[in-house]
């Protein structure tokens, strides 16, 4: 047999072989919560191969490793924060619980087998979600105010891992961007804070039997859904009252005794009244 198909031929031997470990799929979730339990598969297709090994990393750090030809075929190297179920794992799955937030990250599975020694690896990331220990609060200035006045609002959240998604509603209606400022960070006794900023002018239409009603929505991957709500009461103009003072009756000739600026101040408080 001539070199060139020699060569040839191994070269489809090769492709078949990849081929046929191509049938590769890694499954982790893309978001857990703090405290949870994380599974992490790693399915394959051997076809006419054997599984020499199957090994996990975290980064560039590897952490499981399965190779049945070894006596005991699992072997875990520590990564700090992660703990192993070495019972519910095999060549399959890796099962880690009370994951914390330092366990985010990329993971890897790498699949070796014989006679070939063809390895096949899959990546994808997981985030560990630390969520806040309580949920979003709004403050304001006031309870009450005008049409025409300008509300100013704060919504404040502790920080999380990741970050909250805060957003403002004005009568259950998205706010406008022009009235949100962005999202600052803030350090308070109880710790870090994120506080989204709400500046409108208050108009007529926004009162609603008399209230307009605010809501801060925070929000972190789907999984986590926390609201706050306050009502602003309208405030009506408060009309001075004229106090009625016993006395004689007002004729001409006492008109003319009142003095001028006294007449300013009754003429003034009239247009007031009526204006």
């Amino acid at each position: 047999m001539h070199r060139l198909e020699i060569v040839t031929l191994l070269f489809l031997v090769c492709i078949q072989d990849l081929y046929s470990l191509s049938k590769i799929s890694m499954r982790i979730p893309t978001f857990v919560q703090s405290g949870e339990t994380a599974d992490l598969t790693c399915s394959y297709y051997l076809d006419s191969h054997s599984l020499y090994s199957i090994k996990w990393y975290k980064g560039r750090h590897e952490f499981y490793r399965y190779m049945p030809g070894e006596s005991p075929p699992t072997k875990v190297f520590p990564v700090k924060g992660m703990k192993i179920n070495m019972t519910a794992s095999d060549h399959v799955r890796v099962v880690l619980e009370d994951v914390s937030s330092a366990l985010t990250g990329e993971y890897l599975c790498e699949v070796t087998v014989t006679p070939t020694f063809f390895v096949l690896a899959e990546a994808a990331n997981m985030t560990v979600i630390d969520f806040p220990p309580r949920g979003p609060e709004i403050v304001v200035t006031r309870s009450e105010y005008q049409a025409g006045e300008t509300v100013f609002a704060s919504c404040n959240v502790p920080t999380s891992n990741p970050y909250s998604t805060l957003a403002w509603f004005i009568n259950d209606e998205p706010a406008s961007d022009i009235y949100i400022s962005r999202i600052t960070d803030y350090a308070e006794k109880e710790g870090n804070q994120k506080r989204l900023d709400l500046r409108f002018p208050v108009q007529q239409s926004h009162f609603q039997n008399g209230l307009v009603k605010l809501k801060c929505l925070a929000t972190i991957a789907g999984l986590y859904w926390k609201t706050a709500e306050i009502s602003l009461k309208q405030e009506h103009p408060k009309l001075s009252r004229v106090l009625q003072v016993e006395g004689p009756e007002v004729t001409s000739e006492s008109v003319g005794n009142i003095p001028s600026s006294t007449i300013w101040v009754l003429v003034l408080e009239l247009c007031w009244h009526i204006f």
